[in-house]
């Protein structure tokens, strides 16, 4: 086990929803590493005799004690508990989990991986909503209150994601009320919907695993020897294909999965540049718009440049012609002062001339 595992393993026992299970006190109470406490959570014994405390009613269920790390053991036991938790929430809490349920095949092959410890906390998840409503609800969250300010904020949280969150388990009780409020009908309508949406999606995933899966099978049921009830003639001509070794067929079949699993990426990267493009060609056509809105903007930029131009012109003009007038006036008031000094000098002169002949009158 290497170290990214390791450290993993302590963050996922450090977590809040392993704190509120080991209040229980049937996990982690011995000498064990983080390990053997990992496991004896994972092989579904613990959690079996959790949920019994919560829902004591099944009584014919055989839960595997000694799983001893085998997987089929151990999915057989974690489909047990997510049975017992279904059927909890379903005919006692009037509850209906519509959220992906925990995939029992990830944790029982694959117990140490992050995904698989991702699909525990959700079956813990589960848990902790069935004890939190259940008739011993008291008891258990005075377990709670007995953890640390944090860790209590924390599971509060958790059990909000179970108990006010539809779009993980849905309340059947609606069913019963005989009003409901338009509002709150159109609510629920649209959580329907969007159950409705994912469980199609759902519904398509698997029946392309069960292609996948079928064709599997035809392809390794044709790589299989004859049958020996089947004795050949010795006239007719030996077989040129030699029956395949189960060593062969495991080699074979992990080639196929391998491939699926490419081909599964290839199609996820496929669709991911499908939308990739739409968003893009999206963004063209948004820059277009805009370009186009720009080239007008800069149209009229272009005919406001003219006109300010010609406006520009215009006022040159007017400025030359106010200076032209301004000379003028200048240029009038000096010949007005002239022409007071003409009729000054001419009055001036016909006064002489009246002398003169004044003058000229008395010798």
């Amino acid at each position: 086990m290497d170290v990214t595992v390791s450290e993993l393993l302590e963050l996922f026992l450090q977590s809040p929803l392993v704190t509120w299970v080991k209040t229980f006190g049937d996990l982690g109470s011995g000498d064990q590493d983080n390990l053997g406490i990992y496991m004896d959570l994972v092989d579904g014994v613990v959690l079996n005799k959790i949920m019994l405390q919560i829902d004591p009613r099944p009584t014919n269920q055989r839960v595997n004690k000694h799983v001893n790390n085998d997987a089929y053991l151990r999915v057989q036991n974690l489909t047990i508990l997510i049975r017992n938790i279904k059927t909890y929430y379903q005919e006692v809490l009037q509850q209906l989990i519509v959220m992906n349920l925990p995939n029992v095949l990830m944790i029982g092959k694959d117990p140490l991986s992050g995904k698989s410890m991702d699909e525990i906390k959700k079956l813990l998840l589960l848990v902790l909503g069935c004890a939190v409503q259940c008739e011993r609800k008291e008891e258990f969250i005075d377990r709670i209150k007995q953890l640390d300010i944090e860790t209590q904020a924390a599971i509060v949280s958790h059990i909000q994601e179970v108990t006010h969150n539809q779009e993980n388990v849905f309340d059947l009780q609606w069913l019963e009320l005989p009003d409901m409020a338009p509002e709150e009908l159109e609510s629920l309508s649209r959580n329907m919907v969007f159950h409705l949406r994912r469980l199609i999606d759902e519904r398509d995933e698997c029946t392309e695993v069960i292609v996948d899966l079928t064709q599997e099978r035809d392809y390794l049921q044709s790589q299989q020897p004859p049958s020996p009830l089947k004795v050949p003639s010795p006239d007719s001509s030996p077989n040129p294909a030699n029956p395949l070794s189960n060593e062969e067929k495991q080699h074979l079949a992990v080639e196929l999965a391998d491939t699926k699993a490419k081909l599964r990426r290839i199609r996820q990267e496929l669709e991911e540049k499908s939308e990739q493009l739409a968003d893009s060609k999206h963004e063209v056509e948004q820059l277009t718009l805009e370009l186009q809105k720009i080239k007008q903007e800069n149209m009229h930029l272009a005919s406001d440049a003219r006109s300010a131009r010609a406006y520009r012109d215009e006022l040159d003009s007017l400025r030359e012609k106010a200076n032209r007038v301004e000379r003028l006036e200048m240029e009038l008031v000096r010949c007005k002062e002239k022409l007071h000094d003409v009729e000054f000098y001419k009055a001036r002169m016909e006064a002489s001339e009246n002398l003169e002949k004044d003058l000229m009158s008395n010798p």
